[in-house]
């Protein structure tokens, strides 16, 4: 296994005790809130917000602390593919949707280092069989 199971271990053993104790929409709002409050820590603010190339340093960057494999194979002024060659949380399976689970952290990731005139859509993912998880985020005009 490539990338840190036991640290995303963690947040999925959260994310079940949570949906076990609340139901699902409680997860989703707790993980979400605790993806945000994670990642702004480790993104920091010493990055140009919107700057296409500053999203995939910073990602990758942290992506590779946490031992995910990750690919940008276009980055652009306007549009950036974002790959995850890991899935992070294999065992959150059959438990959640992965469009929702997703949206617990990438919304976040878009938002705080891109701005809310960006978006994301998931293209590909390997809970449908596919090879990798992938995210097309474009600027909105």
């Amino acid at each position: 296994m490539h990338y840190n199971a036991p640290f995303f271990g963690l947040f999925e053993n959260i994310f079940k005790l949570i949906k076990d104790d609340f139901g699902e929409e409680k997860a989703i709002e707790y993980f979400s809130k605790l993806m945000a409050v994670g990642l702004s820590k480790s993104y920091g603010s010493n990055f140009e917000k919107g700057d296409p190339n500053s999203f995939k340093n910073l990602v990758s960057e942290r992506d590779l602390a946490v031992g995910l494999r990750v690919e940008f194979p276009i980055v652009s002024e306007n549009e950036i593919v974002y790959r995850f060659l890991d899935d992070p949380f294999p065992n959150l399976r059959g438990l959640i949707k992965y469009d929702s689970l997703e949206s617990c952290y990438m919304q976040f990731k878009v938002d705080y280092l891109l701005g809310d005139n960006w978006t994301y859509t998931t293209e590909m993912h390997i809970w449908d069989g596919d090879e990798y998880i992938q995210h097309r985020i474009t600027k909105n005009s």
